[in-house]
């Protein structure tokens, strides 16, 4: 039985059990993407989402931009990593820049005129892929065809076990204003059997690189659940990263998920922790980052009292999409790079996923997209009702039927009556008018969210 006081519970004091983490704990994944990326359909392609995009300059889905950019992971393998791997003797830096200019000015064409952009994300393998004048290139042509509004939110993937390519200040007069620094481990053991190297020393002097470079907000993005981990280890972990005094810090639950992620099939990882150890970590995280002045916003991430992200959901302004929480409302996002992912109105997409085809698709002046889906009512309904439980743990019933043509519980006698488990175990409190997630279920809204998602319900 485990014992601690939640920053977000009215100082109540919450008893968290084992029993009750086998029952509800099995569903630690983020719900961002919503139908996740494998109900995608390959009928939906470049033509189609080209209508969207007039659909948009119609103003009937007019929404501000965020471009979520795309770079393949560096030439080591590690095996924690769900990005494409790229080995730069086939396929070099300078090939990959060029075709995603050549994506980029595809893209801005399809949105001259409508081109305002809030946010900007570069993830995967950047800024240790792509080099300071790959990069600075990049970012100058995404300026050309697009409209950065300031004030945006301009963010950046930093890997510290490859920083020799590029420097903070640089990255910062790119217009880069905020940083997400991953973190594998500190432990050079364990590290080794996840072909992950990297030090304590470079990930704590790139955290304080980045402030002192002038980005205004730096998140850490702590692994958990990796082989060979105890509490003591993982304390000792989280202590060295609130010493760096980030302004936000996000666990991340590590998958083992062969079938899925290609490069962990040939690491045979023993010694995994439980589910009730990992949530041994999120209630020990939860407990270190309180005392030193951090909120618990939802799904395992933590930020400052005074970070944005703390300050709405104080002033309930928090919103919850494609890319996790944020302070602006929902955004159309245009992926660029391969295997991106995008959302424009009621649609996703996805690109190529193979380099080859991803090139292929650029030569022949067309974009890259593989795959994607037209949300129907009922997917944007539950979408919506899971968003709106993660941000403000609280739906209500007469919110939906405002927006929706639909008889709350009677659209969803189902799902209420699943529901009733999570209720008498005190995760959440129904009644005729709404669901509530109570203090102790916020840490199982994960699972909960996933009692209204219809693709897996149909899976299993």
């Amino acid at each position: 039985m485990y014992s601690l006081r939640f920053p977000n519970s009215s100082s109540s004091l919450l008893e968290i059990n084992s029993d009750l983490m086998c029952d509800f704990g099995n569903y630690l994944s983020d719900r961002c993407l919503y139908p996740g990326a494998a109900y995608l359909i390959e009928a939906s392609d470049a033509y189609e989402y080209s209508d969207w995009i007039n659909n948009r300059k119609l103003g009937c889905f007019r929404r501000p931009l965020s471009l979520d950019l795309y770079a393949p992971n560096s030439s080591s393998s590690c095996f924690y990593c769900h990005l494409n791997q790229l080995i730069p003797a086939n396929h070099s830096t300078e090939t990959y820049s060029n075709y995603l200019l050549r994506e980029i000015r595809l893209q801005g064409r399809l949105f001259k005129g409508d081109s305002k952009v809030e946010q900007i994300y570069f993830e995967g393998g950047s800024p240790a892929f792509l080099n300071d004048s790959q990069l600075n290139t990049l970012t100058q042509e995404i300026k050309r065809y697009f409209t950065l509004v300031e004030g945006g939110d301009f963010c950046v993937e930093i890997d510290t076990r490859q920083l020799i390519n590029c420097s903070m200040r640089a990255l910062n007069e790119m217009g880069f204003n905020c940083a997400i620094v991953g973190i594998q481990d500190f432990d050079q053991q364990a590290q080794h059997s996840e072909q992950c190297i990297q030090s304590e020393e470079a990930a704590v002097h790139t955290v304080r690189n980045i402030r002192r470079a002038g980005f205004k907000s730096v998140r850490v993005e702590l692994s958990y659940g990796l082989t060979g981990k105890d509490l003591d280890k993982f304390a000792s972990r989280l202590d060295k990263i609130i010493a760096a005094d980030p302004d936000q810090v996000k666990l991340l639950n590590y998958q083992h998920l062969i079938e899925e992620f290609k490069p962990q099939r040939n690491n045979i990882l023993t010694g995994l922790p439980a589910t009730v150890t990992k949530y041994e970590m999120t209630l020990l995280a939860i407990s270190r980052l309180a005392e030193a002045g951090y909120s618990h916003i939802g799904m395992n991430l933590f930020a400052r009292h005074d970070d944005p992200l703390a300050v709405a959901q104080r002033q309930g302004r928090l919103h919850y999409g494609l890319r996790g929480f944020s302070i602006h409302p929902d955004c159309d996002h245009v992926a660029l790079g391969v295997s991106g992912i995008g959302r424009i109105g009621p649609t996703l997409h996805q690109n190529h996923c193979d380099l080859l085809q991803y090139y292929d698709k650029l030569e022949q002046n067309t974009l890259p997209i593989l795959r994607g889906l037209e949300l129907n009512a009922d997917d944007l309904l539950r979408r919506s009702i899971m968003y709106a439980l993660i941000c403000h743990l609280v739906i209500s019933y007469d919110s939906v039927e405002a927006f929706f043509p639909i008889d709350f519980k009677q659209y969803f006698v189902t799902e209420l009556t699943d529901l009733q488990a999570y209720a008498e175990a005190g995760l959440v409190a129904l009644d005729n008018e709404e669901i509530a997630v109570t203090s102790k279920g916020q840490l199982f809204v994960g699972d909960i969210c996933r009692i209204f998602d219809k693709y897996l319900r149909k899976h299993h």
